[in-house]
């Protein structure tokens, strides 16, 4: 039996070998399309402003690390969303869809950099009210890494032409 499983691992091995691991007729998903480190990023950055609450009950600061906090997390989902949109997107092959697909895409990742582009300003605005310099180094941090995100959104709406 134990044979028979090596023998089975070995011959899927070679079979997909030669095409680079990729199914017949699929396209590998585009490392510029890959979201997942920016998704993880601001997972941190909401676990981060998380902690920073616990010890606060009430006040100004505690408003800013929520607002913080749900930035981040707003963040995370939205580009959680996107991911899976663009894996869907790479994994069609008919070319009709595709170039429907694009369409669509094109939108939602112009809608999105637009609305990080928006929460960039928020944060700005935000951090004047906090006095904790752990929160406004985060929170600087958080929003160049918006800026970023977008930037790649961008990046990925133009390959898409």
């Amino acid at each position: 039996m134990r044979k028979q499983i090596v023998l089975l691992i070995v011959v899927v091995f070679l079979v997909l070998r030669p095409m680079g691991g990729q199914v017949a007729g699929s396209h590998p998903f585009p490392k510029l399309h890959a979201l997942g480190p920016q998704v993880k990023l601001f997972n941190n950055y909401s676990k981060d402003f998380e902690a920073m609450e616990e010890p606060l009950h009430h006040g100004e600061e505690l408003e800013v690390l929520e607002f913080l906090h749900q930035a981040a997390k707003t963040a995370e989902d939205r580009l959680y969303a996107l991911d899976a949109e663009l894996r869907m997107y790479d994994s069609v092959s008919c070319r009709p869809d595709r170039d429907n697909l694009r369409i669509i895409l094109k939108g939602q990742l112009e809608y999105y950099s637009w609305l990080f582009d928006s929460e960039v300003t928020r944060i700005t605005g935000g951090l004047t009210f906090t006095k904790m310099p752990a929160a406004a180094q985060a929170g600087l941090r958080m929003k160049d890494d918006l800026r970023a995100a977008k930037d790649k959104l961008d990046a990925i709406s133009a390959s898409l032409d």
